[in-house]
């Protein structure tokens, strides 16, 4: 196993029985999703860690943590291309990705069923009560 490889990220997500299952007392019955991907040097880029070449280190905006060639006194060093920690990065950013695109499906799908749960209680005709 090459010294640059990633491990497995596993996702569990306990679903509230989004499978339309139900118990007897018409609760419905959680599910499980496990959804495995994996990361390492055959299926990730290497990073590039400088800037590409010809474009000038600038000072970053306030809040703005990419690498920017810049610091509070000039310009940094150049830094090494290249060796495992690229390797390493790249691997990480690949995952990020994958995380972040993985969670916002999750989201968006538990808002679309709140959703579709809200517009059902209002046509159920639920009339609010009247302040006294």
């Amino acid at each position: 196993q090459p010294a640059a490889s990633g491990g497995s990220y596993d996702v569990h997500s306990d679903g509230g029985g989004n499978d339309g299952n139900s118990d007897l007392g018409g609760k419905s019955t959680p599910s499980i999703i496990i959804t495995k991907q994996y990361f390492d040097a055959s299926n990730c880029k290497t990073a590039a860690l400088g800037l590409p070449d010809g474009v000038e280190p600038i000072k970053p905006e306030p809040g703005d943590y990419s690498y920017s060639g810049m610091h509070d006194q000039g310009p940094l060093p150049t830094p090494k291309e290249g060796g495992e920690f690229t390797q390493i990065i790249g691997i990480v950013s690949s995952a990020k990705k994958a995380s972040d695109a993985y969670l916002t499906g999750v989201i968006e799908k538990e808002k679309a069923i709140v959703a579709s749960k809200m517009n059902v209680k209002g046509e159920a005709g639920q009339q609010k009560r009247k302040r006294n």
